[in-house]
């Protein structure tokens, strides 16, 4: 009986320690709300640009800030998203650029024949990084290779 007892609480006392262990190297994933970002940014739009954007254009540019992302390999729709995972999954640190996002951003911008300017995007997506502090889910500024 005791040493049923000692052998139950060994393998649960393994057990644990072994989940405990792959969590620990685990990469931490941050959930991204869409709504929560469209209003964290539109409530923080200057006045002139909130007469501009609408939500609608607002949603539109953080949507494809997202699809920018996650074909750069640091954001996923989800478990099924084959693209960012197979990006994610070549264990390496991922970088973007702001300068890239921005470019992407307007192109789509163009596309969809939205009155969108470099400078719209610039702030939406500057007031988007803050909503990305805000949940955790930004690393460390990556360094500059000379």
């Amino acid at each position: 009986m005791i040493l049923a007892a000692v052998l139950v609480v060994g393998l649960a006392a393994y057990a644990v320690m072994r989940v405990s262990s792959r969590l620990a190297h685990t990469r931490t994933r941050t959930v991204y709300d869409l709504f929560e970002a469209v209003d964290f940014v539109a409530e923080r739009l200057p006045e002139a640009l909130s007469a501009k954007l609408s939500y609608d254009d607002v949603q539109e540019i953080l949507l494809w800030r997202l699809d920018h992302l996650r074909l750069q390999g640091s954001a996923t729709y989800g478990r099924a998203d084959i693209t960012a995972t197979e990006a994610e999954s070549q264990d390496e640190d991922v970088v973007t650029s702001d300068d890239d996002s921005v470019d992407y951003v307007l192109a789509k911008a163009t596309e969809s024949e939205r009155d969108i300017d470099a400078l719209d995007v610039v702030i939406v997506l500057d007031l988007e990084s803050q909503y990305l502090q805000a949940i955790g889910a930004l690393g460390p500024p990556a360094e500059e290779s000379p």
